[in-house]
């Protein structure tokens, strides 16, 4: 059995709001790269839930002193209460990882485990934001379920419940989990989710998702999308829902909207190309530039997305650029 409390190296609290009543709560798994766009996801949710008490929780194990910094001149800014745990990787060093998906995937394991006094938490990737009232997800009665989350995609659905073996399954995106505390601790799931990723040879192709739905299958109560809205997989001007209705926004493709080469991207349209920094002009990362493509294939993909929209001379820069790095690798 793992004792996943003794990951715990450290609490950091910072504590700007008074108020106890009706709080929710609100977590993230992520590494330093990924703290600039969870403060922005923080302060979506304070912005459209102006009249609600939040307490933020952060699991991490790599952020620098600054980022700790600046996490608590937001707290003190929009008076609101984080709690940023610093944990040591042991537990989660021999699980299968991905240049997409880092070891930090894991880290929402601990959200239950590190809040057992509470009845429910919600999960959510630091590349969502929050549009509307979260009020509404709250209210959903779990009754014996462990978690809510949205469906992820028909061709997901299909192809990830055929190499998992799951049968009777809806296969869920686990960018949002509405967790039930209680049931979760109550049939030990952190420690089966570190047991069946450690021990099986399941073809794992999102490895915190796909073990999720192994061991919640039969266990999940499904949520409409405007839970857990895919920016980059639904075409906007082709789905049912409109945009008033979105509560959550997931940008889960490449370019995110703090990278170099989101404003040009197909990802990018009149609706949603200043949300993400609407939010992000909000706090101490404000004046942060764009983050540069971490892989030779972006900048490619960057030059061209110039090029179709007139600016030629930097499409041929970024190409260049594009085709040192390649060498290089």
């Amino acid at each position: 059995m793992y004792q996943l409390e003794e990951s715990i190296k450290n609490i950091i609290k910072y504590s700007f709001s008074s108020s106890i009543n009706n709080t929710i709560h609100i977590g993230y798994g992520i590494d330093n790269n990924y703290v600039r766009c969870c403060s922005t996801s923080i302060v979506s949710f304070c912005e459209n839930n102006p009249h609600q008490n939040f307490h933020f929780h952060i699991v991490s194990s790599s952020l620098t002193k600054d980022s700790i910094n600046k996490l608590k001149a937001l707290a003190q800014q929009h008076n609101i209460n984080i709690n940023i745990y610093i944990i040591d990787n042991t537990y989660f060093n021999k699980l299968p990882t991905q240049k997409a998906f880092p070891i930090s995937m894991y880290f929402r394991f601990l959200l239950p485990v590190l809040n057992k006094n509470l009845s429910k938490i919600i999960y959510v990737d630091a590349d969502i934001i929050c549009l509307n009232n979260i009020q509404e997800l709250l209210s959903i009665n779990l009754e014996n379920n462990i978690i809510a989350a949205v469906p992820d995609t028909k061709d997901m659905n299909q192809s990830r419940n055929n190499a998992l073996n799951l049968k009777n399954h809806i296969y869920f995106n686990s960018g949002m989990l509405l967790i039930n505390i209680q049931e979760w601790n109550k049939y030990n799931i952190s420690n089966k989710l570190i047991e069946i990723l450690s021990t099986t040879s399941y073809d794992f192709k999102f490895p915190d998702q796909d073990a999720l739905n192994l061991i919640l299958t039969q266990k999940i109560a499904y949520l409409p999308k405007k839970f857990n809205y895919f920016n980059g997989f639904y075409p906007w001007h082709k789905d049912s829902i409109t945009n008033k209705e979105i509560i959550l926004l997931h940008f889960t493709s490449s370019p995110k909207p703090w990278d170099l080469g989101w404003e040009v991207s197909s990802m990018s349209n009149d609706y949603n190309r200043d949300l993400y920094k609407t939010y992000e002009n909000q706090t101490p990362w404000k004046n942060a530039s764009p983050v540069y493509p971490k892989h030779y294939r972006r900048l490619r993909i960057y030059s061209q997305d110039l090029y179709h929209h007139g600016y030629y001379l930097s499409s041929i820069k970024y190409y260049i650029l594009y085709l040192l790095t390649k060498l290089k690798k």
